[in-house]
Formats: C-alpha cells, sequence, structure tokens
C-alpha cells in the first residue's frame, strides 16, 4: 500500500468557525479610532521636557492598565523581598511570566517626564487621540495615584505619542518606547519559549522523536540505535521504527530531531485553559502531536486548530491566508501558543524524507558470516572470525574467509562492502514483485541478534530491481548494482577485480 498521501492536517475545520475562535480568544487587533484632523501647535526644538511626577518604583504599589484589547493590573508578586520587589500581573500569576518586562514597565510609570508641552488648556483632545486613548493607566503610589492617557503618535515624529493626565487638557509628547508596554495585553507578558533550548553541556541526548499526525496512518517514530555494548562500531545514530524500519539519514534525521529544541510561538494567545478553551483552538481533537524524549527530560507539542486571517489586495479583494497554528507545550502547562506554521518541520515531514538510502549496514565484526546466491546458479559465503586480545588493550586478531576457507582479508573487505553499498533510489512498498534474482544473508555472531536477510526481486514496469528487507518491500534500486554485484561474486571466485562503484 502506498505512503505517499496528501497532507491533510486542516481539514475539516471551517474557516467561519476559525473566525469565531480567533474573536473568542482576543487575536484580532481592534480597529484604531478615526484620523482627525492634525494639532495645529508647533513644537519647536526649544520647549524642554517637562517632571510630571517624581516618584521611584519603590513608590508604585500597582498599575492598572486599560488598552482597545485588554485590561489589566500589575502588582507585586508573593516572591518579592525587602531588597527586590519582583511584578506580577492580577490573575495570572502562575504563568511563565517575563517579570523584567513588567518591572521595566514599572520603571517607566514610576517618574514621569514628558518629552515637551504641546499645548495647554486645549479644547479637543480628540485630535491627539487622547478623547478615545491608545491606552489609559492608572499608576498608585504609597501616598496618591496619577492617572495618564496615550494617544496616537505624533506625525512629525515617529518615536513620540501625545500624552496627558486624565482630567487636565494641557498635551504633551512623550517617548514612545517608554510607553509602548501600556498598548500590550497582559499575555504579550509571557514568555513564549515552548521548549527549552538543547542543554549540550548537561549531555542532553534525543532517544526518541514520536509525530502523529491526522495525515498519517501509522506515526513516524525515529529512536537512538544504543551504543554497542562490546563496543562494535554502528554507522548510523538513529533509525525509524514506525511506520517501517530503515536507517535514518546520518545528516538530515538528527538536524529534523534537534530542530524542535528551542521552538518559540509568535505570541501567547491565551492562559488558564478551560474545556471550552481546548474545543475552542482545536486541541481537544488535535492535528498533530509530537513526542520528544530526551535524556533529560519529555517534551510534548500538542497542534489544534490553524489560524486564518482575511488579507485584501491592492484592488479590494479579499482571501483567507493561513498565519499560524494554535498550540500547546507540556513544558508550559496552561498556555495557549499561537505558532509560526514554518516554524514546525514535524507538521508536513513524510519518514521518506529523513530515511538514509543505506538501508543496512551490520558492523562486518558482529558477523558470523555473510551468504550470496543467484538465480543464475551463483553461492559464496564470507566468513569473519575475532580472537580477543589476551590482555587488556591488547589488539583483537581478525581472520577472514571465503567458502570457509582463510581468503585474504581486502577482497574478502572489498566483497562485502560492495554487499553493503546498495543504495535505496526510491522507496517502494507495494505487495507486488517479480521474480527472485538474488539473496543476501547476513548471520550475526550473536545469536540473539539473528539474521538479516535481503532480497532482490525483479520489477515488472521499470528497470529497477526491488529490494526486499526481512521479508518487507522498502526499496527499489537500478538494475545497475545487482549486474555489477553478480560481477563481483564472479571476480572473486575466479581471483579477478572487485569493484566498489556502479
Amino acid at each position: 500500500m502506498s505512503k505517499n498521501k496528501q497532507i491533510l492536517i486542516f481539514s475539516g475545520i471551517g474557516l467561519a468557525v476559525l473566525g469565531g475562535v480567533t474573536a473568542a480568544l482576543m487575536l484580532t487587533a481592534p480597529e484604531k479610532p478615526a484620523e482627525t484632523e492634525e494639532p495645529g501647535t508647533t513644537v519647536t526644538e526649544e520647549d524642554k521636557s517637562v517632571k510630571l511626577t517624581d516618584k521611584t518604583e519603590a513608590d508604585v504599589v500597582q498599575i492598572t492598565v486599560k488598552n482597545n484589547s485588554d485590561e489589566y493590573v500589575i502588582v507585586k508578586g508573593k516572591e518579592s523581598t525587602d531588597t527586590e520587589t519582583v511584578w506580577v500581573i492580577e490573575g495570572i500569576e502562575d504563568a511563565n511570566l517575563l517579570t523584567s518586562n513588567i518591572g521595566s514597565v514599572v520603571s517607566n510609570a514610576a517618574s514621569l517626564t514628558a518629552n515637551q508641552l504641546v499645548e495647554e488648556n486645549t479644547a479637543d483632545l480628540g485630535k491627539y487621540g487622547l478623547t478615545v486613548p491608545e491606552a489609559t493607566v492608572t499608576v498608585k503610589y504609597s501616598d496618591s495615584e496619577y492617572t495618564f492617557l496615550v494617544g496616537k503618535e505624533v506625525p512629525s515624529s515617529s518615536s513620540e505619542v501625545y500624552f496627558c493626565e486624565q482630567g487636565k487638557n494641557t498635551v504633551y509628547t512623550y517617548s514612545k518606547s517608554s510607553l509602548s508596554g501600556f498598548s500590550k495585553n497582559k499575555f504579550a507578558y509571557i514568555d513564549t519559549a515552548a521548549v527549552p533550548a538543547y542543554n549540550q553541556q548537561a549531555g542532553e541526548e534525543v532517544l526518541k522523536f514520536t509525530i502523529e499526525r491526522s495525515d498519517l496512518e501509522e506515526p513516524i517514530v525515529i529512536e537512538q540505535i544504543p551504543p554497542a555494548e562490546d563496543g562494535q562500531i554502528s554507522v548510523f545514530t538513529y533509525e525509524l521504527t514506525s511506520p517501517f524500519n530503515a536507517y535514518a539519514d546520518l545528516a538530515n534525521a538528527p538536524n529534523f530531531i534537534y530542530s524542535l529544541f528551542g521552538l518559540t510561538a509568535s505570541e501567547v494567545a491565551w492562559f488558564g485553559m478551560t474545556e471550552a478553551d481546548y474545543a475552542l483552538s482545536g486541541l481537544n481533537d488535535p492535528s498533530c502531536v509530537f513526542t520528544l524524549d530526551t535524556t533529560l527530560g519529555s517534551y510534548t507539542i500538542t497542534l489544534g486548530n490553524p489560524i486564518v486571517e482575511e488579507v485584501s489586495d491592492d484592488e479590494g479583494h479579499v482571501t483567507k491566508e493561513l498565519v499560524g497554528i494554535y498550540g500547546m507545550s507540556s513544558a508550559v502547562p496552561d498556555t495557549l501558543f499561537r505558532f509560526n506554521t514554518d516554524d514546525i518541520p514535524a507538521m508536513t515531514i513524510q519518514a521518506e524524507s529523513i530515511i538514509s538510502e543505506l538501508f543496512l549496514m551490520p558492523y562486518i565484526y558482529s558477523l558470523e558470516s555473510a551468504e550470496y546466491t543467484d538465480n543464475e546458479g551463483r553461492s559464496v559465503t564470507l566468513g569473519f572470525e575475532t580472537i580477543l586480545a589476551e590482555e587488556e588493550g591488547g589488539t583483537d586478531e581478525h581472520k577472514h574467509y571465503l567458502n570457509g576457507e582463510l581468503h585474504e582479508e581486502q577482497r574478502v573487505k572489498d566483497l562485502y562492502q560492495f554487499f553493503i553499498s546498495a543504495s535505496g533510489d526510491e522507496l517502494y512498498f507495494e505487495e507486488e514483485k517479480g521474480e527472485l534474482l538474488a539473496t543476501i544473508t547476513y548471520n550475526y555472531t550473536d545469536k540473539n541478534e539473528g539474521k538479516d536477510v535481503v532480497q532482490f526481486y525483479s520489477s515488472e514496469t521499470d528497470r529497477y530491481v526491488i529490494i526486499n528487507v526481512n521479508g518487507e518491500n522498502l526499496f527499489k534500486t537500478s538494475q545497475i548494482y545487482l549486474t555489477q554485484l553478480r560481477s563481483n561474486v564472479d571476480n572473486m571466485l575466479s581471483g579477478g577485480e572487485i569493484v566498489l562503484t556502479y
């Protein structure tokens, strides 16, 4: 049965529902108030900064923020001490907060200094964007309270915004960067790191990577090949154990596996998940789940509904565009993330793209013998014997045999090297196969490992031969390999040259 299938991660999810999800999770940007006429007062370089409050962070008790997307209160956290204050946001204290970022906002609000005066006793706050402000901020000090409004950007300076004290009609300009934090929703202060960074210093290794997706009949499972206890050399470090058994590519597989470390979301969409939130975001019936098991811990990412937004072109045509996907991480409980799909290759990866073309490479001295037979009557057996060194640290002795007789080491190695050099040019999982052309059987010294049997069958439809490993069709390879294999077996028996290319 063919494994090539269309990716259907997002099938069955209505775009109308997605719009509802986005609105319900407060992810759509609110409409800004309509632009009004530009202020008539000219700001000159001679105008000086104006001190509005003269307090320190130690004087701040709490800050209440109300903006176009949210309303929240910043307070001192329970981790605060006499020498250090940790600021948190009420209601999401248990989230993985960026407390240093919150602290910067508090510091900016403690002592307020405007850049310059724009207009005193204005009759029209609306032209500065202060009738319906971008943010209303109330700073409660230990002995007083001060509420200010953040208006729109100053037309002549993208680094400034308009500012005034609530209840007064005197307008100032203020540094935009100092006030930008008050325009954010509270979730912007939650860390977007979904998976910790790779801890190389602690020797972290990936033991297993599992991907379950709605478009896959069977999960993709990649597992580390444990080092041999007897010190035997293993060429490969990972292997696929589902949906089929094959070595993982030496470069592509590790690069893919380790790409999950340090995964960061584009933003936090929600905190404090309820059953209804799981349903809205699609996490009650996930489209993709992948788990990374390492020597230091296990991390699972669960993905739900895609996030779709309407995009208008220059002619006013509206299309729907995929801009992300909702997801959660086992490392960050109760936090709903919005991920960029391009950051998560596990959403689209196929097993075929990470397997090695070299499908079977037993270490030569883990074998007792390698036997070859074909449909034209050829038969040859390569034998291997290891004599362990008598002294610790000494060199083992290896003997090489051809059909039971001692033979030249390099020639035996050369033919064995050609045996295992067959590469899978393309995957082949169909049941159909033609005539059996040749068989190579690898008999392991460790009887618990048994043997591996590689068979080559003719293909009725093209100029390839089918490679069958332990009873399962796995690859197709060029007929040229089998032609050269037969020639090398003849040369081995007659004393001719063993050709290692094809």
